[in-house]
């Protein structure tokens, strides 16, 4: 099966995805229009046995993590994946990216092929054309949020939905 680790900004789930939405108006459908916002940590492949070892190490590891109120400063691209995206401001960041090593150094202990974020960042839109940027561009600049992160996500794809399916939510 395959999996995720996330950081779900539930306060903000509604919010992004009307974002989602206005910008599926104005462009048509695009990959991730129905994910829930989410940034992601790892995803990777493994049966329920493997998965539960994860599962324990993330859980030993984020023990008493601390919980921060994560800001969400603007909008932005990475153009070799046509992805729009929120960013965290600078110090959100930090402490997301450390999050994302702790949690990323257990599973790739398990599972050495995993995919791990070194970027923080929350997708709004990818493998977006280029005529479907420049008016995700002209649409989208300006951005302020605010979260709590209190602990991660564990999801498995589901391939009927084609979308990932909440598992088990970890808390600090």
């Amino acid at each position: 099966m395959q999996y995720s680790i996330v950081v779900h900004p539930f306060t903000l789930i509604e919010e992004i995805r009307n974002i989602k939405q206005e910008l599926k108006r104005r462009i048509g459908w695009y990959p991730s229009v129905n994910s829930l916002a989410h940034f992601t940590i790892s995803q990777f492949k493994c049966d329920s046995t493997t998965l539960q070892e994860i599962q324990k190490r993330v859980r030993d590891r984020i023990l008493n993590w601390e919980i921060r109120e994560i800001l969400l400063d603007g909008f932005g691209f990475f153009e070799n994946s046509k992805t729009l995206y929120i960013r965290p401001e600078k110090h959100s960041c930090l402490y997301l990216e450390q999050l994302f090593a702790a949690v990323g150094e257990q599973v790739r202990a398990v599972v050495a092929e995993a995919y791990i974020c070194t970027h923080p960042h929350l997708s709004i839109g990818r493998s977006l054309k280029p005529e479907q940027m420049a008016i995700a561009n002209r649409l989208f600049n300006n951005y302020s949020g605010n979260f709590v992160c209190e602990g991660v996500m564990f999801r498995e794809f589901n391939p009927e939905r084609k979308q990932y399916d909440l598992k088990e939510f970890i808390r600090f």
